[in-house]
């Protein structure tokens, strides 16, 4: 498949760039991910690079002790494997599993990295795309480890009924699982399970059907809360 069939498929993708060297064109390679599947293994070699062109995937970190950490959220249009390409890597660091039916399109790394070298445009844009998502890690980086377990939930639960609009409703339900939750925090669902107990009997906050959930009064309770965890430990200092 050649490039300007990508972008009918893909409008988005002119936002990274608009043209391929013509000796590179007609390489491309589409496959579709259903929802759910793998789409990239750690420690794979790698082989080629893919350009999400439609759904979104997670990335995740997994440990030999059989926890997983989900890393980030990424909607098209997004890259799968330009970080290890980048870094000179010959393995890759992270599994990427789909979240909803996913499009992608694949090149031959070689022909990847030609590419980029070739336009400066799309290497200035995939280079910005990687920065803004190491951007986001290294802010967040080394909450879980200094900070509570109330804190690092309460924070990622109160968040979460922002997205779902408890800012102008009288009352929201989180939809993530425990094991979801956990892989998103980096806590076990032990450590969930006996926070939510707590921030239960706290009034923080309700659960229903299994779910956190908060009143309009309860969000606004958190965000004291909140307050309060942020302050009681800076480097193990009161």
């Amino acid at each position: 498949m050649r490039f300007a069939q990508l972008l009918e498929l893909s409008p988005g993708l002119g936002d990274f760039t608009t043209q391929i060297p013509e000796a590179l064109d007609g390489q491309f390679q589409l496959k579709t991910y259903a929802a759910h599947s793998l789409i990239h293994q750690k420690d794979s070699p790698l082989k080629r690079i893919g350009i999400l062109l439609r759904g979104t995937f997670r990335v995740v970190n997994e440990f030999e002790n059989g926890n997983v950490f989900m890393i980030e959220v990424n909607e098209a249009v997004s890259f799968i494997g330009e970080v290890t390409l980048l870094a000179g890597a010959a393995t890759t660091s992270v599994t990427i599993e789909a979240m909803t039916d996913c499009l992608l399109a694949s090149l031959p790394v070689e022909t990847f990295d030609a590419w980029l070298q070739q336009d400066i445009r799309l290497l200035r844009a995939v280079s910005r795309h990687v920065a803004a998502k190491l951007y986001c890690s290294s802010y967040n980086r080394g909450e879980r480890l200094f900070y509570s377990a109330k804190y690092v939930l309460l924070k990622y639960l109160v968040r979460q009924a922002e997205e779902r609009g408890i800012r102008t409703a009288e009352r929201v339900i989180q939809n993530k699982t425990r094991q979801q939750i956990s892989e998103e925090v980096g806590l076990t669902v032990k450590t969930i399970n006996r926070t939510l107990t707590q921030f239960v009997k706290d009034g923080v906050l309700s659960i229903e059907q299994g779910k956190a959930a908060f009143t309009a009064g309860q969000y606004r309770r958190a965000h004291r809360e909140l307050r309060v965890y942020m302050a009681q430990s800076r480097n193990g200092s009161n």
